[in-house]
């Protein structure tokens, strides 16, 4: 009996991976290798043109604002089917998605009447961009400012590692006014000299996911660019404005969180098919390596604890639409076991492949680079233990 999935959501997982397996993952090697280069950069472009113009960008945006009006579960089981054949593509549907998703649960009806729409059909690529080189987990350490003047909105920062960075038109940033913290929408596709791109990070795994850092020269930024207020004035007589941004900040990691957890068990699920070919496949000593019992019990460890790992993700995606409450602390935990579970079982179906396993030719190679980055981005392993410990008291 499935405890989370009705026959529904079944048939919408299905619908995923036939998308993926379709679209992506012809292109997934290329997005890979070109990920630093302008070829790349415009094939990833590409493709998320074709996730737009499909609705995947737009799975839980309401329908008022031209999304699917689906459920966080349904985000969920899209990232879990991008995870079974490029996780860096997971990554930037997870950024491009929590952007929405805080607008659609902090905007004023002007912004979102104004960006959801375009974040839905993919016309407008999203990021949120929160860490700073110095800030990263202890965010309330940033130095970026927001200055007020009546109308006037200045923004000046640098932020780092932002997922998307150079490839998206809109990015929710954080800053400091007047110590207490805000988040402002950014149009990084206004050409401007106050807006500056790093070059794109070449990460360990991850790859095709963009990243870069950003700085921000004095930008001057319109009327409408405080998220949740209509006027940047409000900003003088706001009340717990800090406790409020935090609030945000959190929202939207737990937003990545869980997307980043539903992609490692779309990782997962690659390496348990990977590695039961392997084992069927391979001979030694007269027979297949599958029958040899220290290979039997690495499959049935990976099987059991990739299961484990997709329920607690999907409890997590639950929590979020049915018990907002609850789901700081699933997502945390989900993120935390699905990245570690992730990490452990690429290592051994690399172990499984024998010499094969750590030829970049063979895709369990790709797998073991992916999952150890999963136990970082979106916070460390270490941070959700901690978040972990605090929801149930201690």
């Amino acid at each position: 009996m499935n405890t989370f999935l009705n026959a529904e959501q079944e048939s919408l997982l299905e619908n995923y991976r036939a998308f993926v397996n379709e679209h992506v993952r012809p292109v997934a090697p290329e997005l890979e290798k070109q990920a630093a280069s302008p070829a790349g950069l415009s094939a990833l472009k590409e493709l998320l043109g074709t996730l737009g113009s499909k609705g995947f960008l737009g799975i839980g945006c309401s329908t008022e604002y031209g999304g699917k009006g689906g459920k966080f579960v349904d985000l969920a089981l899209f990232a879990e089917a991008l995870g079974e054949v490029d996780p860096g593509l997971a990554l930037t549907f997870s950024a491009h998605t929590a952007a929405l998703e805080l607008i659609d649960k902090y905007g004023t009806e002007t912004q979102k009447s104004r960006y959801l729409p375009l974040l839905a059909r993919g016309e407008v690529i999203g990021a949120v961009a929160i860490a700073e080189e110095n800030a990263g987990s202890d965010y309330r350490s940033q130095t970026s400012k927001l200055e007020v003047d009546g109308d006037k909105v200045v923004l000046s920062g640098r932020k780092s590692w932002v997922v998307n960075g150079d490839l998206a038109q809109l990015a929710v940033v954080s800053g400091k006014f007047k110590e207490k913290l805000v988040f402002c929408l950014v149009d990084l596709a206004e050409s401007s000299k106050a807006i500056k791109h790093g070059a794109h990070r070449d990460k360990l795994g991850l790859r095709s996911a963009r990243t870069c850092d950003i700085d921000f020269a004095a930008l001057e930024l319109g009327e409408s660019s405080i998220l949740g207020f209509p006027k940047p004035g409000d900003l003088e007589t706001a009340a717990d404005l800090d406790d409020k941004t935090a609030s945000m900040i959190e929202f939207a990691h737990n937003i990545s969180k869980t997307l980043v957890a539903a992609s490692a068990v779309g990782l997962l699920e690659a390496a348990v098919k990977l590695s039961v070919g392997r084992a069927n496949s391979r001979e030694q000593f007269g027979s297949a390596i599958g029958r040899l019992q220290a290979i039997q019990w690495k499959l049935a460890d990976l099987s059991a604890e990739s299961s484990a790992a997709r329920l607690l993700t999907l409890r997590a995606a639950w929590s979020k639409d049915e018990a907002p409450e609850e789901f700081p602390r699933h997502a945390a935990m989900c993120k935390f076991y699905a990245a570690r579970t992730a990490r452990v079982h690429s290592s051994e179906a690399v172990q499984i492949f024998g010499s094969l396993g750590i030829s970049a030719d063979e895709p369990v190679e790709k797998l073991y680079r992916d999952a150890k980055v999963m136990e970082i981005c979106e916070g460390t392993s270490e941070i959700q233990k901690n978040i972990i410990a605090s929801e149930v008291g201690a």
